[in-house]
């Protein structure tokens, strides 16, 4: 069975209603990251204002969680997950909702941490399933260890959990078909999957802007001007044909 890996950005989920983080109209565009999502920000030390800087973090973070829970899987999500009927289909995302597993994929690899999670401020690594009626994280909520929770994310200046890049590096190395929707692909480290691909796999590119691999990479690929959802549509139909076009040669 081939097996095709999906490399899924902020928009993926931009057609359920969440926002974008790069790009034209994206948060990163608008907020100051140091002060919402540094993890100098978070792990400040005695100073005297760490709660504040602590608060504005979750003040950022707390919403966008309530927001993931609000919305659902949009048609992307489900059709990817449909794919798994026909072949070996892995997800790996940038992104921290839980769609694609809401939508029925079972096989999915979160590079930047899981939003619907908790996390201990002395054990990042070490994790907590949320209230999904109560989400907020306060100043103040303790993990089981004593220290204060924070979301289950990467923040900027953090390293991906070297398991997690792992599984992501396996999955690209053994992938027949790759395909990007909704990621730039020139942030780093997770740019370098695309150095990884076989020589022999088919890359697609979904997204309705010009797009450009990062510096070293020159795999030809594919390029599906639409966006995410009409993208995975348009690409199911030409799988669809692929499995069509093997039964009948084996017929």
């Amino acid at each position: 069975m081939n097996r095709i890996v999906f490399f899924t950005g902020a928009g993926m989920s931009r057609e359920s209603g969440l926002p974008t983080f790069r790009g034209d109209g994206g948060l990163w565009n608008q907020l100051d990251v140091e002060t919402v999502a540094d993890r100098r920000s978070w792990y400040c030390g005695r100073r005297s204002d760490c709660n504040v800087r602590r608060q504005a973090m979750l003040d950022f973070f707390n919403p966008i969680r309530r927001l993931i829970l609000e919305k659902e899987p949009n048609e992307g999500h489900h059709l990817i997950a449909e794919l798994e009927k026909y072949f070996q289909v892995t997800i790996i995302t940038q992104n921290g909702d839980d769609y694609h597993e809401r939508a029925g994929s079972t096989d999915v690899i979160y590079l930047h941490g899981e939003a619907l999670k908790n996390a201990s401020t002395a054990n990042p690594c070490s994790w907590y399933d949320i209230n999904r009626v109560n989400p907020d994280i306060h100043i103040g909520d303790k993990a089981s260890d004593g220290s204060q929770l924070r979301p289950y994310i990467i923040y900027f200046g953090e390293n991906i959990e070297q398991p997690i890049w792992k599984r992501a590096v396996e999955a690209t190395k053994s992938a027949d078909i790759f395909v990007i929707v909704g990621s730039t692909m020139l942030v780093f480290p997770a740019a370098d999957l695309l150095k990884m691909l076989p020589a022999n796999c088919k890359l697609y590119i979904i997204d309705p802007q010009e797009v450009q691999l990062p510096n070293g990479c020159y795999h030809k690929f594919e390029h599906i001007r639409l966006g995410a959802c009409e993208g995975i549509k348009f690409l199911a139909k030409q799988l669809d044909d692929m499995l069509n076009d093997f039964s009948n040669s084996m017929e």
